[in-house]
């Protein structure tokens, strides 16, 4: 095997080890509760919180409602027993009765007002309740796949690490510190030659590249520098 094609294997396999580390990064990423998810909660909590006022108010506005009631009911007893004679205390508790039932009925309209904002808002609940059940149904089978896909990945990730070291030091040390350098400054250390072109930078070579790069020795681009392979 020609040093070009030991290099470019390399470099071919340094590819894949890249590649690799980024995907387990993007899947490390996506790891933990998504914002789709932190928002279904979000939603829910503030559908709980609307529905726990509008509830705590429709108990406010009922006790009030029987509130009222015990006294109209005291007041109309009083008015209606027959044992009060007096016009002036009969008079006043007339108006007492009417501001009573005048300020029932006001309660009465208001506390059913309530009480349909507080289904809408139950029934809101409901959904954003069962919406979040859904996502998070959906969350745990993706985390779950992200987990064995993050565990298969590393464990490959290893076996293409040592499977790089061993080629690595299959090279001549001296060609490898030339590739390395390469790679530092280039990105990518050994350029293919397609259609008379070095791949690393597009510019066509010269017959005379061309004919040393189909040779064993390491034949450099004029122009950017890298490694030149010739299929």
């Amino acid at each position: 095997m020609s040093l070009v094609i030991k290099l470019l294997g390399l470099q071919e396999l340094e590819f894949e080890i890249k590649a690799l580390e980024k995907a387990l990064a993007d899947a490390s990423s996506r790891l933990g509760e998504s914002p789709v998810l932190k928002e279904a909660r979000s939603s829910l909590e503030r559908c709980e919180q609307n529905y726990q006022q509008l509830s705590d108010q429709q108990k406010s506005l009922e006790w009030r409602i029987e509130d009222l009631n015990s006294k109209l009911k005291k007041v109309n007893e009083q008015l209606y027993s027959g044992r009060i004679k007096n016009p002036k205390e009969l008079s006043n508790l007339q108006h007492e009765a009417e501001l009573l039932s005048a300020n029932l009925a006001a309660v009465e309209e208001e506390a059913l007002e309530v009480i349909e904002k507080a289904e809408q808002a139950g029934a809101k609940a409901l959904q954003a309740k069962q919406y979040l059940s859904r996502i998070e149904a959906s969350w745990q089978v993706e985390q779950k796949k992200l987990v064995e896909e993050i565990k298969i990945n590393k464990d490959k990730l290893a076996d293409l690490q040592e499977k790089r070291k061993t080629e690595a030091g299959d090279i001549d040390a001296d060609a490898l510190r030339v590739y390395e350098r390469l790679k530092l400054q280039r990105g990518f250390a050994v350029a293919r030659i397609t259609q008379g072109a070095c791949e690393g930078c597009h510019i066509s070579l010269s017959s005379a590249q061309l004919q040393h790069s189909r040779s064993s020795t390491l034949e450099k681009c004029a122009n950017c520098g890298r490694i030149l392979f010739c299929e």
